[in-house]
């Protein structure tokens, strides 16, 4: 994490356009109807331009919420719609009464995501290995979800930089490896779908 911390923004910002193009081309992503993504703080590959290419694509666009010790997805329609929420990330402004994401300028109540199936999802992380193991934040949100939907078929794919990799990651019996990682220089796939590690030189 110091690493990472050690990029300036523009730094951060340069490198965080080319994972995002990466993403953009992305036969998961095109085939997608909706995009489920963490939204970025500190020194964290930044998302905003994703989630504005893909709004801008027609897609849905969930982003967490942390409620209680869980974390759900909500969609959104503009980067307007987050506050800072659980420890000072931007969250969807969600009704304290109805657990639902407040009305958009139509007067539609967006619901909570319940099913991502088909979905692509980003995935944060402090580290991650080749063999697509993770070290999250210490709190779980990420595993816990995956965990949940065990049996729904989505695509996990984390993003970082190149140097928040690591040889390995030893991983214990909670954690669920994801199907792909994206990079300013790679883009890696899981074996266990047949798929193969790309790196440009």
């Amino acid at each position: 994490m110091n690493e990472r911390d050690s990029l300036s923004r523009d730094e951060a910002q340069a490198l965080s356009d080319i994972i995002t193009e990466k993403i953009l081309s992305l036969k998961e992503y095109k085939e997608a109807d909706t995009i489920l993504t963490y939204v970025s703080c500190r020194s964290e590959v930044i998302t905003d331009n994703l989630i504005l290419a893909a709004l801008n694509d027609g897609k849905k666009v969930g982003v967490p919420k942390v409620e209680g010790d869980i974390m759900n997805f909500y969609y959104i329609n503009s980067l307007d719609e987050l506050e800072a929420g659980y420890f000072g990330v931007r969250e969807p402004v969600v009704s304290q009464n109805t657990s639902v994401s407040l009305s958009d300028n139509n007067g539609t109540v967006k619901p909570p995501v319940s099913d991502p199936s088909g979905c692509l999802m980003i995935v944060p992380g402090l580290a991650f290995d080749k063999d697509l193991n993770r070290i999250g934040y210490g709190k779980g949100f990420y595993d816990k979800y995956f965990q949940s939907h065990i049996d729904t078929p989505f695509t996990k794919c984390g993003i970082a930089f190149d140097i928040q990799l690591c040889e390995k990651i030893e991983a214990d019996r909670y954690d669920q490896p994801l199907d792909m990682l994206v990079t300013e220089n790679s883009v890696i796939l899981s074996e266990a779908k047949d798929l193969k590690l790309f790196s440009e030189n």
